[in-house]
């Protein structure tokens, strides 16, 4: 069975960031201070890796490049 998903897929640029409120449901370490069930911020950054791939290694020249984007955790911080 087939039908469309909910889900679009977004492009964001490298670099991009987005501020995340998190509820630690587990003890949870945020700068020296252990925290649970509060919440927290968390800093991410979307960063874009590429991949250099060979299909042929008797041909160099026909490379393919692949990008993979991922959220990175950057920093985390107790809410007010």
């Amino acid at each position: 069975m087939k039908w469309p998903a909910k889900y679009s897929h977004v492009d964001y640029p490298n670099g991009a960031t987005r501020l995340k409120r998190i509820f630690a449901w587990l003890p949870t370490q945020v700068g020296d201070t252990m925290i649970w069930l509060t919440r927290y911020e968390m800093l991410q950054a979307y960063i874009i890796q590429e991949y250099v791939v060979m299909l042929d290694p008797k041909k160099p020249k026909d490379a393919t490049t692949f990008s993979k984007g991922q959220w990175i955790e950057i920093s985390k911080r107790l809410m007010k």
